[in-house]
């Protein structure tokens, strides 16, 4: 059958799949499993309820939870029956999330008892869905009561493809919170798409990391799957060692996730490595050495030689997926070496979100490969070195943002959606990103300073945990109006206190500048880093973990006018 909306992906699970759709790990540490068919089923018998309970096709429904089985099943139905679905951020502040729902207008809001205090306090008028139990004062219903009658297909009003689905609320936004409207062709073709070119299938085993209310994780660790009858089992915490006891237990096969989630495995592997003495150290970098080489010669001898990795990861890994934020080429090499390949993607919640992405067929490091087949890709307005504002248009881009026409105007332009993102295209079709238009440093030489490309150099200073680099516009003199390059750098305490130097921020920041002026030689002169700021705590992050520069530069500009 023809798939095109997400009720008929639900309704060709019907058809032929009977495996374990959703599972999650009770406290006991057995699982709690859902197979397609009493998915499918819970599915109906939630989308009979809302019938009975009088829902349009034009209701918002909100989700707010963290990721479980009862999240997919709601998300499923509420999109299936033809209403909108409103996921939220779980990671969100609250009064963030009360603002959107008040913006959505969502008539229903289901949630799990993680979050009954943040419900409790609502003063807004809305209706309560409990995916646990009832509350007590008995304002809420409870999800499982819901579960009774199921509706047939037939009693469905038609739905079309180009309905709408979703309003995903994108996180970070500096002013009024902006819903990205997704129709089910936006939702559906990207899925589709991802599925055919990564070649996911039956046989497939995810472990679900990411918030289910990001696009991301959505399409590639939610639907994607669910489309070809693969199983997916959502981790119960994001702690490292829990993730990889899960990949352990269900051998499986693929793993989406954000860069920062990676590089904590692969530090996790040295460190575990190290703690066996110089002697296996010894042998893992004379294996290390030995795959490289067979390496470039096109023999993958990663699996084998560190088959002891491999074995702790469940042993069955076809690949893993990167997106969310750029990822370091060298750790992609890295895992390669290890026998374990990453494919980086990119997109935005607005593409829905996938526009390209690298896979066993077109796999660079460093690129986030070539558009997905059916969306075209341009760069608008390049400089002397091709880089410009990446521009795309394909089925995936969304119908604009909600209740905000002006928004909405700025990035949609005759079917283009313009990114905001510059990057530029090789001779061979691979896409490479730059950075993002408004983080664009302007040096006194009247060239443009990237900083995701420093922070990358930044990287690689063993005192550093994170980075995030700004600019700091000069108000006199010849230079006025440009910007200074500015640092602002959570120092990595343990490697201090590793090699027996002082934790005060007067010391870490002697030592830190000192590596960052040997940084500078090895810079062009617009790229030098004039002055850094040390700061102590975590920086403000998205529930992809990347961090919000636009908050730390509103931090920053507060601090320098003080």
């Amino acid at each position: 059958m023809d798939i095109l909306t997400i009720r008929d992906m639900i309704r060709n699970a019907e058809r032929q799949f009977d495996n374990v759709a959703f599972q999650i790990r009770r406290e006991d540490g057995s699982f709690r499993k859902l197979t397609y068919p009493e998915a499918v089923r819970q599915i109906k018998q939630l989308m009979q309820a809302f019938k009975s309970l009088g829902l349009k096709s034009t209701d918002k429904i909100a989700i707010l939870s963290e990721n479980r089985p009862e999240w997919s099943v709601s998300y499923l139905a509420v999109a299936s029956y033809g209403a909108i679905a409103v996921p939220l951020d779980s990671l969100a502040e609250n009064a963030l999330l009360e603002r959107v729902l008040v913006h959505s207008e969502a008539k229903y809001l289901i949630f799990s008892s993680k979050f009954k205090e943040f419900v409790d306090d609502l003063d807004i008028d809305i209706k309560l869905v409990n995916f646990d139990l009832l509350a007590e004062d008995g304002k809420c219903l409870s999800f499982g009561d819901l579960l009774r009658d199921e509706i047939s297909w037939d009693e469905l009003d038609d739905l079309r493809d180009d309905a709408l689905a979703a309003i995903l609320y994108t996180s970070g936004t500096t002013g009024g919170p902006k819903g990205v409207m997704l129709s089910h062709k936006n939702i559906v073709s990207n899925v589709t798409t991802a599925c055919s070119l990564f070649k996911v299938g039956r046989s497939d085993k995810l472990v679900s990391v990411l918030p289910l209310h990001h696009t991301f994780e959505a399409t590639a660790g939610f639907l994607a799957p669910f489309l070809v009858g693969a199983m997916v089992t959502h981790s119960e915490s994001l702690k490292s060692t829990k993730i990889v006891q899960n990949l352990k237990d269900t051998k499986a096969t693929i793993l989406v996730g954000v860069p920062l989630l990676f590089q904590l495995f692969y530090e996790g592997i040295i460190r575990e490595v190290l703690d066996k003495g110089p002697a296996v150290k010894f042998i893992f970098n004379v294996l290390l050495r030995l795959s490289r080489l067979l390496g470039i010669v096109g023999v993958n001898a990663g699996r084998i030689f560190f088959f002891f990795i491999h074995n702790k990861l469940g042993g069955h890994i076809r690949f893993w997926v990167a997106g969310g934020a750029a990822i370091d080429a060298d750790l992609l090499r890295a895992f390669l070496t290890l026998g374990i390949t990453i494919y980086q993607g990119y997109g935005l919640t607005e593409s829905s979100p996938v526009i390209s992405a690298c896979n066993s067929k077109a796999n660079r490091f460093g690129s986030v490969g070539r558009p997905l087949p059916g969306i075209e890709i341009k760069i608008k307005d390049p400089d002397r070195s091709g880089v410009g504002e990446i521009v795309a248009k394909g089925p995936n881009i969304m119908q604009g943002y909600y209740k905000n026409e002006d928004a909405t105007r700025e990035v949609l332009k005759d079917g283009w959606l313009y990114t905001g993102d510059l990057g530029y295209v090789d001779k061979e079709g691979f896409l490479y990103i730059s950075g993002r238009i408004k983080d664009i440093i302007v040096s006194s030489a009247g060239v443009n300073v990237y900083p995701d490309e420093i922070e990358f150099e930044m990287s690689k200073i063993a005192y550093i945990k994170e980075s995030c680099v700004i600019g700091r516009r000069v108000e006199r003199g010849i230079r006025k109006g440009t910007e200074d390059v500015v640092a602002i750098v959570q120092p990595d305490i343990e490697a201090f206190e590793k090699n027996g130097l002082g934790t005060e921020v007067h010391d870490m920041h002697e030592v830190i500048w000192g590596e960052i002026e040997k940084l500078n030689e090895s810079l062009p002169m617009h790229k030098r880093i004039s002055s850094l700021e040390i700061r102590l705590g975590d920086f403000p992050k998205t529930s992809t973990r990347k961090i919000k520069r636009y908050q730390v530069r509103k931090e920053m500009e507060q601090l320098w006018r003080t």
